[in-house]
């Protein structure tokens, strides 16, 4: 890696579109990651007759900022930026020259929208934090459920005006699982997390803190969302009533910063 880099240039590496491609190398990780691709007229086109609800996320924009949905209506489409007004578009091409016009200096990519798990109603997904220690060993440190707030279409607590719960109350009570069952999903997510943090080492960008973005569907097949190598919040676990997450992730990054200066 170049020495001489600006951190800019660092950060373009994490394009959504640049991080799909590469997770899809990786079998234990590709059949996790939702049907995508970079926004053109003919891939919106494409997307909406096959899938008929999708998101529309801007390539290097990150928390949430600018998240489309948009879905097929008896007259057309309908969609929403983050959680805003039901706007409505006579076309698939209508639709992509809106979003062209409004952002034009952006690169977006199409992904179909899962049928996510609900809790209260609500659309929610899950954070799992991973740390590097003083060792520079990857652990897990906690995990996180995310629910969306009122007309929100983004799981960004600070943005979409949504709250945290704990993952144990979240899974119980949308998919009406027992206590093993919760803990074979929780397992689940947590295997999912460390084989990307594994092949995340052969991705050109150094990361000792990682927030995964992971969710569960209406039937219980997890999916991955984002990856968050740059920089993840680590506040969201502050807020749910037990600390002991919150205080895990301060002591693994203490840990690591000891030692360790690089963090870019």
């Amino acid at each position: 890696m170049n020495p001489m880099e600006t951190v800019q240039q660092k950060l373009a590496r994490l394009a959504k579109w640049k991080l799909h491609r590469f997770y899809l190398k990786y079998p234990r990780i590709a059949r996790y990651l939702p049907p995508t691709a970079l926004l053109t007229p003919e891939t919106l086109d494409r997307f909406l007759r096959l899938y008929k609800v999708v998101y529309i996320k801007a390539s290097t924009v990150h928390t949430g900022k600018g998240i489309i949905k948009a879905w097929k209506a008896d007259n057309g489409y309908k969609f929403v930026i983050v959680r805003g007004e039901i706007r409505h578009a006579t076309s698939a091409h209508d639709l992509y020259r809106r979003i062209h016009n409004m952002y034009p200096q952006r690169s977006f990519i199409v992904q179909k929208a899962i049928d996510l798990s609900k809790l209260n109603g609500r659309d929610f997904d899950i954070r799992v934090m991973m740390m590097r220690d003083g060792e520079r060993k990857w652990n897990y440190a906690g995990m996180v459920v995310k629910v969306t707030g009122p007309g929100s279409v983004v799981s960004n607590v600070r943005r979409g005006g949504g709250y945290v719960t704990t993952v144990e109350h979240a899974i119980r009570r949308s998919l009406h699982c027992s206590t093993q069952q919760v803990r074979n999903i929780k397992k689940e997510l947590i295997q999912l997390s460390r084989n990307i943090m594994q092949a995340s080492e052969q991705y050109p960008f150094f990361s000792f803190q990682c927030g995964l973005d992971l969710a569960v569907d209406r039937k219980g097949r997890v999916w991955v969302i984002e990856v968050n190598l740059h920089n993840p919040s680590h506040g969201l676990f502050n807020k749910l009533n037990d600390k002991t997450f919150f205080r895990r992730i301060g002591r693994l990054y203490s840990s690591y910063r000891r030692k360790h200066k690089r963090i870019i």
